[in-house]
């Protein structure tokens, strides 16, 4: 394993640079890497008391199609930078935010977009290659978006704050990913009842989630960024109360 440490290390370096070019910006922060031998992918750690950032990722991350993953947690560092440094209640608010952009800039990378502002055109049937395989684009945002609709119908859901956490983000992420398909693909309104298709999350969540639905159209600015941070507060501050985290 030690190794493969400077590779991995030269390989995220490299997929940093691509990252900042492809959302045409200088400033990132500096992290911690950590390379976790049981880990599959990546993610991002954010501890705001001490206004630090880590990296962890799985050895095998250099040998997988796993570039557009690396530029999803890339964003969730870009957005504290951007909005809730040394915030806890602003961060804590943005949760529902950066989940939302960090998979619409994970699915422009999956789709070959050259930059965040490449009016990428594509269909809903054509052929990706994911860490799940070769699927349709499709068949990818479906089977995430059923993934986390069967965890929260389990009579054990949650079993702790992390699986919790994990839902509300994957739940954000689907937004995020319809987001870009509603901007640019081809096909969108023959798919679009079964991609916004979202019962199960408004019966979770409740009416502050329709309203974020509402403004959830695409890439937000400042105003809507605040609005949807003071949408979601309540939403995540209810949950932890209710399964008394």
């Amino acid at each position: 394993m030690n190794n493969r440490i400077p590779i991995i290390e030269s390989y995220i370096n490299q997929k940093l640079t691509s990252y900042k070019k492809f959302m045409l910006i200088e400033k990132m922060p500096t992290f911690q890497l950590v390379i976790d031998e049981t880990k599959i992918t990546a993610s991002h750690n954010y501890n705001v008391q001490t206004d630090k950032h880590s990296l962890i990722v799985g050895p095998n991350i250099i040998n997988k199609n796993m570039e557009y993953i690396l530029f999803h947690e890339f964003t969730h560092m870009y957005d504290v930078i951007t909005f809730s440094a040394k915030n806890p209640d602003v961060y804590f608010a943005n949760r529902g935010y950066t989940e939302y952009h960090a998979s619409q800039i994970e699915l422009l990378k999956l789709l070959g977009a050259r930059d965040v502002n490449d009016n990428v055109t594509f269909s809903l049937t054509q052929p990706i290659e994911t860490i799940f395989g070769n699927t349709t684009l499709l068949e990818y945002i479906l089977k995430l978006r059923d993934t986390v609709r069967e965890e929260i119908c389990e009579i054990n859901f949650p079993g702790s704050i992390a699986s919790l956490s994990s839902a509300l983000g994957m739940i954000f992420n689907h937004l995020g990913r319809i987001s870009i398909c509603r901007l640019y693909a081809s096909d969108y309104d023959l798919f679009k009842k079964e991609l916004e298709e979202l019962d199960f999350a408004i019966s979770f969540l409740g009416e502050n989630f329709l309203k974020i639905i509402s403004i959830a159209k695409g890439f937000l600015n400042n105003k809507e960024i605040a609005d949807f941070a003071i949408l979601f507060y309540p939403i995540a501050y209810e949950l932890i109360k209710k399964y008394d985290f």
